[in-house]
């Protein structure tokens, strides 16, 4: 089956449906081709990170390789279910699903006629032993004649919403023991350890969503943010990550840019453990001494909007609830009722992430903020290899990766350490995400957005409003004339 821009019941349909209901008028412009799409062609991508396996049972525990994660294994992988444009979740394998009184067992119904890319059939026992491996033992997965049986030990509501993204991809393993999706590509070549980081893959023709419009992606990893800017400019990619501190540049230079909503949020993590910190006075005054306007204005070039809450507004609709204050005067006041002026003590210590270059921007404008306070603070690295560095406060920098506000705040909260369940109401939520705000244990600065460069062959880039890409649905024409910024 072949993916048309208007069939029904296949991924691209369901897209540009909710693309026109809740459409600016330029979306709904670049969703709509001004000649019917075409198959063919070998679409270039290139990213930063380099991953090392596409495998779910070794999904990666650090945020922001669980991005990448998340978006190269949903080109070979589906799920059960998926989450919508409004976070609402959806049949994807699974075309209905239930529970019982309890929520301890659950059936998940799967969808006829599917096949892996190996023409394998999707069995219910083939679902079921993936499952089983990536839910482990707290779970146990069994197959009926058309379903897949979840039976937990514990109440679990969620179940639907937690396997709707992360790990939770169903896999086959081949003969050979490479790992076999029913996504919309497969992998047909994978670089050695020593060897150049490019994975190529290729349209999987048995997609029961449609075939993908390109025939190849080759998906080059290990390109650092400065390459990728010069390669899209000049032609030798199709689509690149663009960081906020180069979407600008990227679009005076003529390059096409699209932007998702704010996804990623840059807070302030302080360890109330250590005494240079416990003062929650020392806290008042390193919220209130932060130009948060400047970091999302200057650092990161008006592609962040600033944030008193851990998840942006268009997620929870009660971000504007939480307070945005800066004020430096009060905060001059709050660092003299401590007496740090008076005893002189050591630089406070401030770490990011290493190899981030934007955090390291972030992290030296939160340092120049807190100094214009009187308090001093040493900006360090934090080291690879799994050394850590002691420190008072960490910029952490989070992706948001689910539109539903309990998942997203469930993963946020865990992802810091403050261990927080999947919550059901807003009234939930909110209370949650208030507690560390409150507590000045997190202090949030900015939402960014994701950003992306096309080149001028690629039609039709409808990601998700959280970010990430659908490749599956981008195919490739003429060279079109550009005009920087694409809705």
């Amino acid at each position: 089956m072949k993916r048309t821009a208007f069939l029904a019941g296949s991924k691209c349909y369901r897209r540009f449906a909710t693309l026109v209901l809740i459409g600016a008028n330029a979306f709904v412009l670049e969703a709509m081709p001004s000649t019917a799409p075409k198959y063919g062609g070998v679409m270039r991508v290139q990213m930063q990170v380099r991953m090392e396996t596409i495998d779910p049972r070794q999904w990666p525990s650090a945020p922001m390789l669980v991005v990448v994660a998340e978006r190269v294994d949903s080109l070979v992988f589906d799920r059960l279910v998926r989450f919508d444009e409004y976070g609402a979740l959806q049949p994807a394998l699974a075309v209905s699903w239930e529970h019982d009184a309890k929520s301890k067992r659950w059936q998940f119904v799967l969808r006829k006629g599917v096949k892996f890319s190996d023409g394998a059939p999707l069995t219910p026992e083939a679902a079921a032993l993936a499952l089983q491996q990536l839910l482990g033992n707290s779970f146990d997965v069994s197959a009926t004649s058309d379903s897949v049986v979840i039976l937990a030990d514990h109440s679990v509501p969620d179940l639907p919403t937690t396997i709707a993204s992360g790990r939770y991809l169903i896999f086959h393993t081949a003969d050979d023991g490479s790992l076999l999706g029913s996504g919309p590509f497969r992998v047909t070549e994978w670089p050695a350890a020593s060897a150049p980081a490019k994975i190529i893959l290729t349209a999987n023709e048995s997609c029961w969503a449609g075939r993908p419009f390109v025939d190849k992606i080759e998906l080059t990893m290990g390109v650092d943010v400065q390459q990728q800017a010069n390669a899209i400019a000049f032609g030798q990619a199709d689509v690149v990550e663009l960081p906020a501190s180069e979407v600008r540049r990227a679009a005076q230079r003529g390059v096409r840019t699209v932007s998702s909503d704010p996804v990623e949020l840059y807070a302030l993590q302080i360890d109330t453990t250590r005494s240079a910190v416990q003062d929650v006075r020392l806290r008042q005054a390193i919220s209130l001494a932060i130009d948060r306007a400047s970091i999302a204005d200057v650092i990161l070039q008006r592609q962040a909007v600033v944030a008193g809450s851990l998840l942006p507004n268009w997620i929870s609709g009660y971000a504007h609830l939480f307070p945005i204050v800066a004020d430096l005067p009060r905060a001059k006041d709050l660092l003299t009722a401590t007496g740090r002026e008076v005893s002189h003590p050591a630089p406070l210590v401030l770490i990011y992430d290493s190899g981030d270059e934007q955090a390291h921007a972030v992290a030296d404008r939160v340092a120049v903020n807190l100094k214009e306070a009187g308090i001093t603070v040493q900006v360090a690295a934090q080291q690879a290899a799994g050394k850590s560095v002691a420190a008072d406060i960490r910029l952490l920098r989070r992706h948001i990766s689910v539109p539903d506000p309990g998942m997203a705040l469930a993963d946020l909260s865990n992802s810091f350490g403050e261990s927080t369940a999947i919550l059901e109401t807003l009234e939930q939520i909110y209370a949650a995400e208030h507690a560390p705000i409150d507590a000045l244990r997190i202090i949030p600065l900015v939402h960014v957005s994701e950003s992306f460069g096309l080149g001028p062959h690629v039609r039709d880039w409808m990601a998700p409003r959280w970010g990430g890409w659908r490749l599956e649905d981008v195919w490739l024409g003429p060279a079109q004339p550009t005009a920087g910024a694409a809705q």
